[in-house]
């Protein structure tokens, strides 16, 4: 009698939760073209990209660009300027979600202070994120993940040539 009151209830309970939480939504079957919220380590841009087979997708963006974190680990000068960027994005799943690898490059025009000199120029940065990509609907999608770069300018007087950590947060729409 215990047993069959147990089962009931265990039964009651994955019903009422599968009822609550609605049908489970699919795994899109292929890539589509997305506007892109890009929040890395460095970076605040939008972006679009596009598929350009199963399992690879092409991204062009624009945004600002700043290394704050530089001087705290002796890497570099601050700056603040303007990125523009291009990555190529390979997916273990055709539908987007899950394993990524995206390697990366952006050119950056720059300026900054220190000690009361100012100086701006242009430089790059060029890097690979593996990461995961996260389904949050039927179209929005997340990505989280973590690499390295290379981060490059020359704005006399200040300046940097360095590898560091590269982080990838980047909101998807899929259109």
């Amino acid at each position: 009698m215990r047993a069959a009151a147990v089962i009931a209830a265990v039964i009651a309970t994955a019903t009422a939760t599968a009822a609550v939480a609605g049908p489970a939504r699919a795994e899109p079957a292929a890539l589509t073209p997305q506007a892109h919220a890009d929040l890395g380590l460095s970076v605040v841009g939008l972006g679009y990209e596009r598929p350009v087979a199963d399992h690879v997708a092409v991204q062009a963006q624009g945004g600002i660009f700043g290394t704050y974190f530089l001087p705290w680990f002796d890497r570099g000068d601050d700056v603040q300027g303007l990125q523009l960027g291009a990555r190529v994005t390979w997916f273990a799943r055709a539908s987007g979600r899950g394993l990524y690898v995206a390697p990366y490059f952006r050119g950056v025009a720059v300026r900054g202070e220190r000690d009361g000199q100012s100086g701006q120029g242009l430089g790059f940065t060029a890097g690979t994120f593996v990461g995961w990509a996260i389904g949050l609907g039927e179209r929005l999608d997340l990505r989280l993940g973590a690499g390295a770069q290379w981060i490059y300018f020359d704005a006399d007087p200040l300046a940097a040539s360095t590898p560091f950590l590269a982080a990838d947060i980047l909101l998807g729409y899929r259109l």
